[in-house]
């Protein structure tokens, strides 16, 4: 449209130009006929110029903007890669942190330790048995007690020749003599049986009436029996409950046997 106005402008003027040089003698004027009309069509060749420096900014404008917006997708792509890295630098973080702990536990503690990882776990007895990559070749036999930095996990039963059945604490074939911090009461500690797919509750049993245990007190092995060794916590007690001839308490196990990764194998009492 402003090429138009130009042309038209420009093409009056010339117009005007050839009528002054035809109908007209005088140079002088001439020159004040093309000076007057020049004057009138200024505006118009101005504007004109205005709307195509306009037109040109706008379309240069839209040209950067389809570029930002490339920039923009790319810096989402990145940042995307950059919070995808720093969640596995977050895991490898808290996998070294977590190796580091049990390497402590490992060196501190007053057992010899067979270290191993869970291999399998069966969701039908997610909460009683978990395989660990140890067996007898790596001198793992049946009732050993197994256990993290955190507490006691259970102990094994079947075992082949790299591998073993590690019956859980949750579970209420696996037996634990155990005794009360800052009491004498002494019990025993089991799964109790639970419906398919929930969490067993881990009861003290055989407690007197008069045991009055308070929430937050823990619990320890005792020694008693032979398997599992004297000192290793257990957990602490959540509720104390009095029933007609005894009294019991609901236990909060101190390891968390649903996320186990690892775990150590006591094969001996003593280094």
């Amino acid at each position: 449209m402003n090429a138009r106005v130009n042309a038209i402008a420009i093409a009056g003027f010339a117009a005007v130009l050839i009528a002054t040089m035809v109908f007209a003698g005088n140079q002088h004027n001439i020159r004040r006929m093309q000076a007057a009309f020049l004057g009138m069509v200024t505006p118009v060749l101005r504007s004109g110029s205005g709307i195509e420096r306009k037109v040109t900014a706008y379309r240069e404008g839209l040209k950067t903007l389809a570029e930002l917006e490339k920039e923009v997708n790319q810096l989402r792509i990145a940042n995307k890669e950059l919070k995808a890295t720093n969640q596995t630098l977050r895991g490898l973080e808290a996998e070294n942190n977590r190796l580091r702990t049990a390497l402590g536990y490992h060196e501190r503690s007053v057992f010899q330790l067979m270290p191993a990882q869970i291999i399998g776990r069966d969701a039908s007895t997610w909460y009683k048995t978990i395989v660990i990559d140890r067996g007898a070749e790596e001198l793992v036999s049946p009732d050993m007690p197994v256990i993290t930095e955190d507490g006691l996990v259970g102990k094994t039963t079947i075992v082949s020749a790299h591998s073993s059945v590690v019956v859980l604490i949750s579970d209420e074939s696996c037996k634990v003599a155990v005794t009360v911090e800052g009491s004498r009461d002494q019990g025993i500690v089991r799964g109790e049986r639970a419906q398919t797919g929930s969490a067993p509750e881990i009861t003290l049993n055989f407690l007197s009436k008069q045991a009055r245990l308070t929430p937050g007190q823990k619990v320890f092995t005792s020694g008693v029996g032979g398997v599992f060794p004297a000192g290793v916590l257990v957990g602490e007690v959540r509720e104390f409950k009095v029933r007609e001839l005894d009294a019991y308490a609901t236990i909060a196990p101190s390891v968390p046997l649903t996320t186990l990764q690892d775990v150590f194998v006591v094969v001996s009492e003593t280094k």
